[in-house]
């Protein structure tokens, strides 16, 4: 009997030994593993130096729709382009659709035999000479996409040519631009930094003194 009890008391401390053997591992790989992770977190977490210094950036904006419609500069330009190109579409439209019934109506004629050699020939002639003139009105009107083109850039020297010497008292860091179009890449502009109203006042002063010498 006593055998038999020291046997099951073996069997049972065996038993316990396994089991804390078991949660002491079980526990420590566990606990290194929560370790690791964190100091891989802490690892992959970027260095973020501190500023040496915080900038006092001064900061003004002009705003382009604005100056766009005050620059006389800029209406005269305007004003100009469209009332060429009025006249030369207007002129080229006619035209354009005045050679297209011409030309409809020899093509019918030549067809049936209602012309002779010598009016095919001077009809001919005539629907070339036409053709000439309107691919000349085409060139024409692209050539205004051009000056236009030039336009802009002159607008834009000026503008930059005035907003330098402008600066040089007003020591600003950054004057940018702003407007309210699609291709803004100002969202919200505080009004207190706005000084399109001086821009456009000195730009158009600049330009009416120009005008006089001329």
């Amino acid at each position: 009997m006593n055998n038999r009890i020291s046997s099951l008391l073996n069997i049972a401390l065996v038993i316990a030994v396994a089991i804390l053997y078991y949660l002491h591992f079980s526990g420590s790989g566990k606990t290194a593993a929560i370790k690791n992770t964190a100091d891989s977190a802490v690892a992959a977490k970027p260095v973020v130096l501190s500023p040496k210094e915080i900038k006092a950036s001064k900061i003004v904006y002009i705003n382009s729709d604005v100056l766009n419609k005050q620059y006389d500069f800029v209406k005269d330009l305007t004003a100009a382009a469209q009332s060429k190109q009025q006249k030369l579409e207007g002129a080229y439209q006619s035209k354009a659709k005045k050679f297209q019934e011409d030309y409809a109506a020899f093509q019918q004629k030549a067809s049936q035999g209602l012309l002779s050699e010598n009016q095919a020939a001077t009809g001919q002639a005539d629907l070339i000479k036409r053709k000439d003139e309107i691919d000349q009105m085409e060139q024409q009107l692209q050539a205004m996409v051009e000056e236009i083109q030039k336009s802009n850039e002159e607008v834009r020297r000026r503008v930059l040519d005035y907003v330098t010497e402008y600066n040089k008292k007003g020591q600003y860091n950054f004057v940018l631009t702003y407007t309210n179009g699609p291709g803004g890449a100002l969202i919200l502009a505080n009004d207190s930094l706005d000084i399109t109203s001086e821009i456009v006042d000195g730009l158009n002063a600049q330009y009416k003194e120009k005008k006089g010498k001329k």
